[in-house]
């Protein structure tokens, strides 16, 4: 076994080594300092390891890891169908890798099995289960992603580089990690960048590190180390869950599971068995919500076209709310047609030095996505763009319909529930319509597969097109269903929950 102060160098080394990159290169601090959050979770346990206080380094490891964990994969159990989308993305050949392509027809089971698992590994971290099996997985996962957040977070850079020489770049770049995706956007007004992500990723791995190192000390929970370990999750769940991200869920959960836990293990304190049947009936649970979501929609929802919120307000720009707005600019490699020298400089310090004027500095370069100068106010809702058969966008009549209208959202058709689905969603759009409702199916599917469908199901409703991705934040659900009002969202529904005209009308139309 390693002894604990040598544990404790290395880490204090470590946080050591990133506070002098930090210092030397300030490029490397994000704007949520994530990267100093990274540097405490090898500092702090470090140093409790130097001065000997080997138990509160474990605490204080185990309290923090499996909380994030927990939560993170209780965001993600909570979309499965928007993190099977993210891995979509990651599993096009062209981004990972023609191996990574064989996982992309198996996106969203993968997105259910690792959901369910991070949230797993958080509460075996927490109640004391299976800790060195759990700390070995944990390490893979945390090296895994966070290779996989570095890729990402060098993929633009290497874009940039390559047609900054003129060869070609074949590759396809993912620039948002998905990590807390939609839950970060829809509390702190954006996602992580991969950056961001990686760093979040290496605080992980120390922590990591200590418990696995530290496993055979580690058992299940005694009620010494629930007193300790069980409240402090309590408060590390309520500030990440409820405190960031608005929501309050993950430590209803947290308690629900603890609960569980505390009843089996009173119930069969002497049972070998009692550690395993406590990891099956939280296997259970866990699982129960991610398929519950599934089928229904996410409980949380932290998109902006959630119920209660205007899509109207959502597209609104900072000028239109008096806010700054964020300030980007092109990035320039400039050539010398003299010297031959090179600088490279953004479009605004480009404009600012007149540097135009001088016709022998020639732009040899263009950065093919923008870069941030200054994080302002970016509208949740950048358009709203429903398309006619005619080519005419419909989008504004839509949003401005001061009567309640429904928006049938099916982002693609050839996969869309038929039967008894279609059924309702015909008996509910009939009975609407003769109440003077307009009724609106939007599709990205091709003019005659939806033709096909409409008729096949008998549906009297008008069909326009829009992008798929934009109909898949709509909603999850395909097909999903929404009741509008001058642009508000009264309500929305998965396919199997899509009510009778009776049951909306007894419940939003008021």
């Amino acid at each position: 076994m390693i002894p604990s102060r040598p544990i404790g160098y290395a880490l204090i080394g470590a946080s050591a080594l990133m506070a002098t990159l930090a210092i030397v290169n300030p490029a490397l601090i994000d704007e949520f300092n994530v990267y100093w959050m990274a540097v405490s979770m090898a500092f702090i346990p470090g140093l409790l390891f130097i001065l000997k206080r080997d138990a509160a380094a474990i605490y204080f490891s185990r309290i923090v890891l499996g909380s994030v964990f927990l939560v993170s994969g209780l965001i993600k159990a909570n979309d499965t169908i928007g993190f099977g989308i993210k891995l979509e993305e990651y599993f096009d050949e062209n981004a990972l890798g023609a191996f990574w392509a064989i996982f992309h027809d198996w996106s969203l089971i993968l997105a259910i099995l690792i959901s369910g698992v991070e949230v797993l590994l958080g509460l075996a971290v927490l109640f004391g289960l299976q800790v060195r099996l759990v700390a070995v997985v944990l390490l893979l996962m945390t090296v895994f992603f966070g290779w996989l957040t570095y890729f990402t977070a060098n993929c633009n850079e290497m874009q940039m580089q390559a047609m900054a020489e003129g060869l070609p770049f074949d590759g396809v770049c993912v620039t948002d990690c998905g990590c807390f995706g939609d839950a970060m956007r829809g509390s702190v007004g954006r996602s992580l960048t991969p950056w961001e992500s990686f760093y979040k990723d290496l605080g992980l791995f120390f922590l990591t590190l200590v418990v696995l190192l530290r496993s055979k000390f580690i058992n299940v929970n005694t009620n010494r180390e629930d007193v300790i370990i069980l409240p402090g999750a309590v408060l590390v769940i309520a500030i990440f869950g409820g405190w960031l991200f608005g929501w309050i869920f993950p430590l209803v959960f947290f308690l629900i599971t603890a609960l569980i836990y505390f009843v089996l293990r009173t119930q069969r304190p002497s049972k070998p068995s009692t550690t395993w049947l406590i990891i099956g009936v939280l296997t259970v649970v866990t699982y129960a919500f991610s398929i519950y979501t599934y089928y229904h929609l996410p409980i949380k929802d932290f998109r902006p076209y959630a119920v209660g919120k205007n899509i109207k307000d959502q597209m609104k720009s900072a000028k239109e709310l008096g806010l700054q707005p964020t300030e980007y600019a092109t990035v320039y490699k400039l050539t010398h047609a003299g010297t031959n020298e090179e600088r490279t400089v953004n479009s605004k310090v480009y404009l600012e030095q007149e540097l135009w004027k001088d016709t022998l500095w020639q732009i040899t370069f263009s950065s093919p996505d923008p870069i941030v100068l200054q994080r302002g106010y970016e509208p949740p809702i950048a358009a709203f763009n429903v398309m006619n058969a005619d080519g005419s966008d419909i989008g504004d009549e839509l949003l401005n319909d001061p009567n309640f209208s429904i928006m049938i959202v099916m982002h693609d058709v050839n996969k869309a529930e038929a039967g008894e689905v279609a059924d309702r969603i015909r008996e509910l759009s009939a009975e609407a319509q003769a109440n003077n409702f307009n009724v609106y199916a939007v599709t990205s599917s091709p003019y005659d597969v939806h033709e096909t469908y409409r008729h096949a199901n008998q549906w009297a409703v008008p069909f326009y097109t829009g992008d798929e991705i934009f109909l898949k934040t709509i909603v999850r659900s395909n097909p999903g269903v929404l009741l509008l009002k001058n642009g508000l969202i009264v309500a929305k529904w998965s396919a199997g929950d899509v009510p009778t005209f009776a049951e909306m009308q007894a419940n939003y139309l008021k």
